[in-house]
């Protein structure tokens, strides 16, 4: 076996390795997330009561942040004030 096999054969294992623990903490995360945010009764799913609360607590802070955007904008006129 020549060097250039050997280190392609090493690669090799290596990234299946990887690839494998990838896919196994990808689907455990998934897993996860349904668990927490969803709701499955029969064959509909709803969002959970923790995934309503999660949506409208980042509405509400989406909505304060780029009002104080606008704002610290239009006070400003566009100048840069840091």
């Amino acid at each position: 076996m020549t060097g250039t096999a050997l280190v392609s054969e090493i690669v090799g294992i290596l990234v299946s390795g990887i690839t494998g623990i990838a896919e196994g903490i990808g689907a455990g995360l998934s897993e996860l997330a349904q668990a927490i945010f969803f709701t499955t009764t029969g064959e509909t799913q709803t969002l959970s009561v923790m995934g309503i609360l999660i949506v409208c607590f980042a509405g509400i802070a989406l909505a304060i942040g780029l009002s104080r955007w606008v704002l610290n904008f239009l006070t400003s006129m566009g100048a840069r004030n840091r």
